[in-house]
């Protein structure tokens, strides 16, 4: 154990591993590590933003470690990162423990298209769609859904609804699933509803050392069909971004087989519900 503390909202936990090397933790769960961040952090930004083509804002809900920013600061067309982080007692500790993760993304002074806000991610939501302000792309990059999470209301019907008023047309959302064979009831749940408000639901999976398990993640969107477009229009852009050599999970010949799943596993992801 690095640091640890007890803040209003969770239990936040630094830690180091001979393996995995810097930990971050949430009330005793593992939320990222220095050895395989990169992975989630790519899968959640990179794809739908190579497929929007040219994301010139993004809204991270959560996010606090930092991954998902840098991995949106990377992209040239971007031109602002909201961090929506609950707890500022998150940031301080990764901007002070986690500079493998966030490669520098939180340490001051900050890139001038990184704003940090910190509090409620769904009352910025909900005060961004009042005001009509929309964003290209949505992570939330957060806890589990679980009743009893702090980010328990983002996920819920009116939580995805709030969001899908804050995506600017052509926008994308990225979020968490979770372990489809370990908890595969809580994922049917969760993909439901998030196919109950928007259009286009590619569920993508891919093995986190971290958690243990195959992990399964979400691209939505009411106008991109993320997971139909073909690999050589991905890697033209991401050669036009001069991100195809940086990026460490994700490349554009392995896009269709993120989104391709046996059946055993497609089964699960098919009886979640589908819009009528």
């Amino acid at each position: 154990m690095l640091a640890a503390s007890r803040t209003r909202f969770q239990q936040v936990e630094i830690g180091e591993n001979a393996h995995f090397g810097r930990i971050f933790r949430l009330d005793g769960r593992i939320m990222s590590t220095e050895a395989d961040a990169f992975i989630q952090h790519e899968l959640m930004t990179v794809p739908m933003a190579a497929v929007h083509g040219t994301p010139r804002s993004a809204l991270v809900v959560g996010g606090g470690d930092g991954g998902s920013a840098f991995e949106l600061l990377r992209i040239p067309t971007m031109r602002e990162v909201v961090v929506a982080e609950l707890d500022g007692e998150v940031v301080r500790l990764a901007r002070e423990w986690l500079g493998g993760i966030h490669q520098g993304a939180l340490d001051e002074p900050l890139d001038p298209r990184l704003h940090l806000a910190i509090g409620d991610g769904l009352a910025l939501m909900e005060a961004s769609a009042r005001a009509g302000r929309q964003f290209d792309l949505i992570v939330y990059d957060l806890t589990d859904a679980d009743d009893g999470s702090p980010a328990a209301g983002l996920f819920s019907p009116h939580g995805l609804q709030t969001a899908r008023r804050c995506l600017a047309p052509g926008g994308a959302i990225s979020l968490h699933l979770g372990p489809p064979l370990h908890r595969p009831d809580a994922v049917r749940r969760l993909l439901a509803r998030v196919r109950q408000t928007f259009q286009h639901v590619a569920p993508l999976t891919t093995y986190v050392p971290a958690y243990g398990a195959l992990w399964a993640i979400a691209l939505a969107s009411n106008t991109l069909d993320i997971a139909a477009v073909p690999a050589p229009r991905i890697a033209a852009r991401l050669h036009q971004w001069k991100l195809d050599a940086a990026l460490r999970a994700y490349r554009p010949e392995c896009h269709a087989a993120l989104f391709t799943h046996p059946h055993h596993l497609q089964a699960i992801f098919d009886s979640a519900g589908r819009p009528a």
